[in-house]
């Protein structure tokens, strides 16, 4: 046996290939007349008593519910969902996929993915902090760093956000202590070299404001000293105080002072409008349409005040601007 086996080896694989196919279908056979067998047992009908009972708001509700089935409902205003056959939005980012609403990263810092999608802005433009999407004046990050709506142009930073210091120039302001003429420390004689007309020679007492200037007769000292000659002089002392920014100056009788009174030249960046203030003037700030008052002045910055809550403000020089 073993050697007809071994002259026929081919038909013999074939022999045992073929009594395995056999043996499968007869497995399967069997097994599918089981399944109909059981499938073909009547299935057993509890007791009468068994039977729950019969609920017709409940098959009424089904049936409703079958005529009217559950429609899916894409809404295309919410970014953060993708629709039925398209992807919502992914970037190639540094050689990977990069998901604008998931990821832990800000595209355009230090505003965030959110802000812009919730907005609908572009977050994949490389100039979308600087642009002006609602075109109140006033650049994306500028709104995003205020807490406003940068699509509402009702919606924005006050305008001095958008004032600036783009000249400074100083204004020498001589004054001249004279003394007190009556001799009695109750009255003072100034001269102002600056100002015209009666304002130009002025008698003050002691808390007298000047006539034409920011100031107010302060403190008075009677002092003496010896001239080169050695003789005694009249060196007494009459303290100006600035009634806008509370500085001193100090004036020696007969002695010439000056007092660096300063303008500005100002960029207003919302309706690009140049103006020229002087320290102490107010004016009106379009399009907010709000009184100031300018405090200081000095090359590099600006201190203003709302006349109407006396907040200050600091307006800084535009270094894109220099004069």
């Amino acid at each position: 046996m073993m050697d007809w086996i071994k002259k026929h080896y081919d038909l013999s694989v074939l022999a045992i290939a073929l009594f395995m196919l056999v043996a499968s279908t007869g497995l399967v056979f069997w097994t599918a007349k089981s399944s109909d067998q059981e499938l073909l047992e009547p299935a057993s009908i509890p007791a009468n008593d068994e039977i729950p009972d019969f609920n017709v708001s409940s098959v009424s509700s089904a049936q409703q519910k079958a005529s009217h089935p559950t429609k899916w409902i894409y809404s295309g205003n919410d970014s953060s969902r993708a629709s039925l056959l398209v992807s919502r939005a992914y970037l190639l980012k540094d050689g990977k996929l990069f998901d604008p609403i998931e990821g832990n990263e800000n595209l355009h810092h230090p505003i965030t993915n959110a802000w812009l999608i919730q907005h609908g802005l572009d977050y994949t433009a490389k100039d979308i902090k600087s642009r002006d999407s609602d075109g109140d004046g006033f650049s994306n990050l500028e709104e995003f760093l205020a807490g406003k709506s940068p699509v509402d142009r009702t919606s924005k930073p006050a305008a001095y956000n958008k004032l600036k210091l783009i000249a400074f120039k100083s204004l020498p302001f001589r004054i001249i202590f004279k003394g007190d003429p009556s001799g009695s420390a109750k009255e003072f004689q100034l001269n102002f070299l600056e100002l015209q007309g009666a304002a130009r020679t002025q008698y003050k007492k002691l808390n007298d404001v000047i006539e034409g200037a920011p100031y107010k007769i302060g403190r008075y000292e009677e002092k003496k000293s010896i001239d080169a000659r050695g003789i005694p002089v009249d060196a007494s002392e009459l303290t100006l105080e600035n009634i806008e920014n509370g500085h001193t100056i100090i004036l020696v009788k007969d002695k010439q002072t000056d007092d660096p009174r300063s303008e500005g030249t100002f960029l207003n960046q919302i309706t690009a409008e140049t103006f020229i203030q002087k320290k102490g003037e107010t004016f009106l700030l379009k399009p907010d349409q709000i009184e100031f008052k300018i405090i200081d002045i000095n090359p590099d910055s600006a201190q203003i005040q709302d006349t109407k809550t006396g907040q200050t403000y600091r307006i800084t020089k535009d270094s894109k601007n220099p004069q």
